[in-house]
């Protein structure tokens, strides 16, 4: 990668992306738990609390690990933003690189329909690190750092990682090569390892993140007639590839990235699934390089990016002015903050409080509780029979008062909420929550 070609322009370019994936993440996806999920996850490390040991997380955490960085300096939902912005405009950038300027093709596939693709998760560092691997493929760069780079997607998503290092070793046809991919992958799987020792949570790891599979792809077996629609051809592409481009070692990577939909074939993950094939279909394929023609998917980013905020209108009208500590820009109509006010305040009057809610992390954040493994309340996030686990954890809270609420959201682990009210004394009913008493 030639740094030295860089110029004026292009770097006014990558910054006009970057404040482009910053608005969209702004305006478009604060209503997804997910990414509050994902921000409390980097909060929890920033503020010195152990990954596995201390919360719930069900993959290998340096996408967490990497979000913190910059909460050392503020800590807030922006900055949050500003972090996967900069990743979002990284992964462009590498793509740039791969397929020139058809690399605009890629940023529509990203903003299409909804702009849901960018959203901040461990999944965007995993396509990240999947076109850096193809990158430094295509440039035929040492094994020596495909494999430390194939380590980082190890520590990112293990089962993903899994699959690709051994996909990725197969592609080189020489035992060397692969021994010494192999080998370099592990130097920074032994400094997780290390870490897990040292912070005494190895066990804790090995509950969630590897036993805890099998609950976890018990719950979440998602799949529709769309998704399937849009991974078949997908995967029937795979199998002509592998007789039209034999020596093509991105064959590898497109088998290799079925790994992104198991077990979960929503629209995210094939949507997710679908541009590691869009990349190396476009790396294949010429397109004329009229101008012209390249600038179409630029103004069907503008309308799409026109059209999200009018559909949004009446919600952008009725924003109200936040002054949240953590949230400042996490947007709120006035009703909504009137009732998160109340919530915070009620919250922090009950001492030793805790919340089981598709919202806890929100409010935990908010109010400087510690995030615990009741923040994220599904159903295959709490390790091997992880709801019998939690149900003991629950009864070690003594003198304690339980917040919990309702969700229609079918991973929601609503056999705790049964367990709190079967089992503790109700104390009061405020909005749409209640509230027990744990002695």
């Amino acid at each position: 990668m030639d740094l030295s070609k860089i110029t004026i322009k292009s770097i006014i370019k990558y910054i006009i992306i970057l404040i482009f994936f910053l608005l969209c993440l702004i305006l478009f996806n604060n209503r997804d738990t997910d990414i509050i999920w994902n921000y409390g996850m980097a909060h929890a490390i920033r503020i010195g609390e152990i990954p596995y040991k201390d919360f719930n997380i069900i993959t290998t955490p340096l996408y967490a690990f990497i979000m913190s960085s910059l909460l050392f300096i503020k800590d807030s939902y922006l900055i949050y933003l500003l972090e996967q912005s900069i990743i979002c405009t990284l992964f462009i950038f590498i793509v740039e690189k791969l397929i020139n300027k058809k690399y605009i093709i890629i940023l529509l596939w990203l903003c299409f329909p909804y702009f849901v693709l960018i959203s901040p998760n461990y999944n965007f560092l995993v396509l990240l690190l999947y076109v850096l691997l193809m990158y430094l493929e295509k440039y035929n760069k040492k094994d020596s750092i495909i494999g430390l780079i194939l380590g980082l997607l190890l520590l990112t998503k293990h089962t993903i990682g899994i699959v690709t290092l051994l996909f990725s070793i197969i592609s080189t046809f020489n035992i060397n090569k692969g021994i010494k991919r192999f080998i370099y992958s592990l130097i920074p799987v032994l400094v997780f390892i290390i870490y897990l020792v040292l912070t005494n949570s190895y066990k804790s790891f090995i509950d969630l993140s590897i036993l805890g599979l099998f609950d976890f792809g018990k719950s979440n077996n998602t799949t529709s007639l769309i998704t399937l629609l849009l991974v078949i051809p997908v995967v029937i592409y795979t199998i002509y590839s592998l007789f039209k481009y034999k020596k093509d070692i991105n064959n590898f990577y497109l088998i290799s990235s079925i790994s992104i939909i198991i077990p979960m074939i929503d629209l995210y993950h094939t949507h997710a699934y679908i541009l590691i094939f869009l990349i190396i279909f476009l790396d294949r394929i010429k397109i004329n390089n009229n101008k012209y023609l390249l600038y179409i998917p630029n103004l069907f980013i503008l309308l799409l990016f026109i059209f999200t905020i009018i559909i949004n209108i009446n919600q952008y009208k009725n924003l109200s002015s936040n002054d949240l500590d953590k949230f400042k820009y996490y947007l709120l109509d006035k009703e909504e903050k009137i009732y998160v006010d109340n919530i915070i305040n009620e919250y922090k009057s009950y001492k030793n409080s805790y919340m089981l809610s598709m919202n806890s992390m929100f409010f935990d954040i908010e109010t400087n509780h510690k995030i615990t493994y009741l923040d994220i309340p599904l159903y295959g996030n709490y390790g091997y029979d992880g709801i019998n686990k939690m149900k003991k954890r629950i009864s070690k809270l003594k003198d304690s008062y339980m917040f919990i609420q309702e969700s229609n959201n079918k991973q929601y682990a609503n056999e705790l909420n049964k367990y709190i009210r079967n089992n503790y004394k109700l104390i009061e009913k405020y909005y749409n929550f209640e509230i027990y008493y744990i002695k």
